[in-house]
């Protein structure tokens, strides 16, 4: 018998991350997969040439399938459909359709989205704190439908009082998105979009989604997201961006969760005080100003000390991380060094104004004004986007879809 010192595994609980790919012999429908109960709706469409780029650099060629666009599992304009390979693998294609290819923040937030799931992967794979976050499988930049490829997501989207949640549930949800901020602060992440639609939850615990709305610590802010999700600095686009953005998203979320109605976007709920569980671990992240509100890893040790020492554990120094500053710092000149010369200088036309009272004219009183144009978001969208967009960031529901991992239809309110 051999003697295995090594130490008994742990049980995890903050979800198992998901396998990435790897290649696999092709099956046949005369041997069936153990996990075919588990598989996406199936597509009608014939498997096509598909290829990606590996979180290792790896080109793979596969022949895939690709099911039906489910919209509202991703913040719009994006798409998310399931995808299968023909040896049996399947995960998720997020993808940005082709006519919002011309759609520069769209294409801006694609790319934000691949580069933090590769520095969050890089860092935690392998580690009991891989499935706080999406799996990234591959890439894709240089095509008319850019995309991310993501093993299957856990659980459904968080979606207020409905989900029924025991006190027990609430701190283990509470736990893991506070860790989940915690160890993106670590490798120099914030997300400013924690809101329902983006935080998915199972038995297994919680998985964060979104990874478009994540920005570098230490960026200037500008203006982004929505009240009351997005802190009051974040919204008015004022100092710098901080972890401390992303604790009053999550906040705001559990209060969500536990009364089923949004918070006060300017400060603590007027009830706070009555929703004891909310207030006795997070009161002091509601503060207004970020420098008033705890830090993750101060917040982290007061609900959780012994997974806060083990998450210090993980948190080793990147030696490559200094590097690939200078990459992002060269590749963001050499982009700007092609940016369009700016038009010639000329003077503008200005049209001959028309006598008061004239024909067709607008009067003494000139023409109606319009008022000044709302300032911008960071969400807006053409307008046919606007209510698929509110739909998911509350965690809304798609009609006549099923989500892996789920047991019941996107479209199923039955509680």
């Amino acid at each position: 018998m051999v003697n295995d010192q090594r130490p008994a595994p742990r049980p995890n609980g903050f979800g198992s991350a998901a396998e990435p790919y790897t290649a696999a012999e092709p099956y046949t429908a005369a041997a069936p997969r153990p996990d075919a109960r588990h598989d996406p709706a199936p597509s009608q469409e014939a498997p096509v040439e598909f290829s990606f780029v590996s979180p290792q650099g790896v080109t793979h060629r596969v022949r895939a399938t690709f099911g039906p666009d489910r919209p509202r599992l991703v913040r719009p304009p994006a798409l998310a459909r399931p995808v299968r390979f023909e040896d049996g693998w399947q995960g998720f294609q997020v993808r940005l359709p082709r006519e919002a290819g011309a759609d520069r923040e769209a294409y801006a937030l694609l790319q934000a989205e691949i580069t933090a799931a590769l520095a969050l992967h890089r860092a935690y794979a392998g580690t009991r704190f891989g499935g706080l976050f999406p799996t990234p499988v591959g890439y894709d930049v240089n095509t008319l439908t850019p995309f991310v490829l993501y093993a299957v997501p856990r659980g459904r989207p968080l979606s207020g009082p409905a989900e029924r949640v025991s006190l027990a549930e609430q701190r283990a949800v509470e736990r893991d998105l506070v860790l989940a901020v915690r160890l993106m602060e670590a490798v120099g992440l914030v997300h400013r979009g924690i809101v329902p639609g983006a935080v998915r939850r199972d038995a297994q615990g919680v998985q964060v989604w979104d990874l478009g709305s994540v920005v570098r610590a230490g960026c200037p802010r500008v203006p982004y997201g929505i009240p009351p999700y997005a802190s009051p600095e974040q919204r008015a686009g004022v100092g710098t961006t901080e972890a401390r953005d992303a604790l009053w998203s999550v906040a705001q979320l559990m209060y969500h969760l536990v009364t089923g109605r949004p918070g006060s976007p300017d400060g603590p709920p007027a009830d706070l005080a009555a929703q004891r569980s909310v207030a006795e671990t997070l009161g002091p992240v509601f503060a207004r100003q970020a420098a008033d509100r705890p830090t993750p890893d101060a917040l982290l040790r007061t609900l959780v000390p012994e997974i806060a020492a083990e998450a210090a554990g993980a948190l080793l120094p990147d030696p490559m991380e200094r590097h690939r500053r200078e990459f992002d710092e060269i590749r963001r000149r050499k982009r700007a060094s092609f940016a369009p010369p700016p038009p010639p200088a000329h003077t503008p036309y200005v049209p001959a104004q028309e006598p008061p009272g004239l024909p067709n004219g607008h009067g003494a009183d000139g023409p109606p004004g319009y008022g000044e144009a709302p300032p911008f978001t960071g969400y807006e969208y053409p307008v046919r986007e606007r209510g698929r967009l509110r739909t998911w960031i509350s965690g809304g529901r798609t009609s006549g879809t099923n989500e892996p991992g789920g047991s019941r239809s996107e479209g199923d309110t039955r509680r």
